[in-house]
Order: C-alpha cells, then sequence, then structure tokens
C-alpha cells in the first residue's frame, strides 16, 4: 500500500501532456504539424502534418490549413499548448506570414511561441527520421533557396549538432564550404539539389536526401513541445536574416 500511494503521489507531480503545433511557411511551402508529448506514458509522437507546395498565396491558405490540422486530429485551438515556427532565412514574404500567424496565434491564446530556423529544422527533420529516412549518419549541409544568386547554408554534424553559422554562400564558394566538413556531406533542404550539381561539376563527393515537406514542420512542432521552459525562452520568434530582405518602399510612403 505504502509503494502505491508513494508511487501515486510522484505520478501527481508529473506535468501532463503537452500539444505543440508548428508552422514552417520560410521556402516555397505551406505547411502545419501537430506533436504531441506526455510525460506520464513517456510517448512523443505526431499526431498530423499537412503541406502544400506555394511559392505565392500562403496569407491566404495557412489558417485553413491549421483549421485542417487541428479537425484531423480531433483538436480545437484551446488543445495547444505551444506554438512555433520557422523564422528565416527563406522567402521573406512567406516568412512573414508565418511568423504573423504564429504570433496572432500565441498572443490570442496567451501561449508561448518558439522560433526555430528553417536549417535546423531540416537538420533535426534528418535526424529524427521525420518526412523520410536518411540514408547515411554523416555531416549534414542545409541548403535553402534565397531566391537571388546564392544560398543559404549551414552545416550540422550528425547528431544535429550546428558545425557552422548560417551563411548566404555563392556557387563557385560551395564546395570549399563543404570541404570544411571534413566527410562527404549530405545534401538537404529545397537548395540540395541545386548544391548537388554544383559539388558534382566541382568533382566533389555527396549524398542528398529527400524530405516530405512536412518534414521541417513536424521537427519544428517537436523541438518546440519537447523543450523545457529556459529553451523556449532562449528561441523567440525572431525573424532570421542573413542579409537585408529585397523590400523596396513605394515613394511618398514611410519606410
Amino acid at each position: 500500500m505504502g509503494q502505491t500511494s508513494a508511487s501515486s503521489s510522484a505520478d501527481a507531480f508529473l506535468p501532463g501532456p503537452t500539444i505543440a503545433l508548428g508552422i514552417d511557411t520560410a521556402t516555397s511551402v505551406c505547411a502545419v504539424a501537430l506533436w504531441r508529448v506526455d510525460p506520464a506514458t513517456g510517448q512523443s509522437r505526431a499526431l498530423v502534418a499537412k503541406a502544400e507546395a506555394l511559392a505565392r498565396g500562403q496569407a491566404e491558405r495557412l489558417l485553413p490549413l491549421v483549421e485542417e490540422v487541428l479537425a484531423e486530429a480531433g483538436l480545437d485551438y484551446a488543445a495547444v499548448d505551444r506554438y512555433g515556427v520557422t523564422i528565416g532565412p527563406g522567402a521573406f514574404t512567406g516568412l512573414r506570414v508565418g511568423l504573423a500567424a504564429a504570433r496572432g496565434l500565441a498572443l490570442a491564446a496567451g501561449r508561448p511561441l518558439m522560433g526555430v530556423t528553417g536549417l535546423q529544422a531540416f537538420a533535426h527533420a534528418a535526424v529524427h527520421g521525420l518526412g523520410g529516412a536518411v540514408p547515411d549518419r554523416r555531416p549534414l549541409l542545409v541548403a535553402i533557396d534565397s531566391r537571388r544568386d546564392d544560398v543559404y547554408l549551414q552545416a550540422f554534424s550528425a547528431a544535429g549538432m550546428p558545425l557552422s553559422e548560417p551563411e548566404a554562400v555563392l556557387p563557385a564558394d560551395v564546395p570549399a564550404f563543404a570541404a570544411r566538413l571534413g566527410d562527404m556531406p549530405l545534401l538537404l533542404g529545397d537548395a540540395a539539389p541545386s548544391v548537388a550539381t554544383v559539388l558534382s561539376n566541382a568533382g566533389c563527393d555527396h549524398l542528398v536526401a529527400t524530405l516530405s515537406a512536412e518534414g521541417p514542420a513536424l521537427a519544428v512542432a517537436r523541438m518546440t513541445a519537447l523543450a523545457i521552459p529556459a529553451v523556449l525562452a532562449a528561441h523567440p520568434a525572431n525573424p532570421l536574416y542573413i542579409r537585408a530582405p529585397d523590400v523596396t518602399v513605394a515613394p511618398g510612403k514611410p519606410a
């Protein structure tokens, strides 16, 4: 009886399940995912994830997609304990759409909001098999399309730990960036095909991993659900601009 009472008392102090909603609109994708963590059972799993390829129209599609994901999971907004969102780098317009929606949802519900870089989201998805199996355990090179002449690159270890800072790299400099890893890299991200072409032309060995479009959103949701309060506080949803966005202010309008 004493053991049962002690166990019951310990269980009473365990936090309840945490459900996090992750949003990714930093590339040409509009994606939403739900992740649930239950400390009492040790379960950590995806509930629902949806993604659509959208170069434009993310502003009109994002909130309906959030509602579709919630409905498929049998949940409403009140069930979401935390929100997470990719903060860039990526397409300026899509990035703003995701950040504005996530901030609005979190503020309205009084819930915490966590920011995750798109580069880190790709790496986390690869390491944890979210959106596809990774063919090998080796250094990761995540490449995101900048929609300019360069690409956004960041290197990660096979365990997903950053090995470099995010950088905007011209194609001519990609082989030297990859050589810093000291091993054949595994390419990820929406710019992985173009980076693979550059490396092939330079005679550099590499592999390419293909993740589903839901992968980064799943990663954001998982990271947000598992984060302790200190980690949440250390990752605000502030946009990551590696360089200034292309924004033109019309004459006569304030900047």
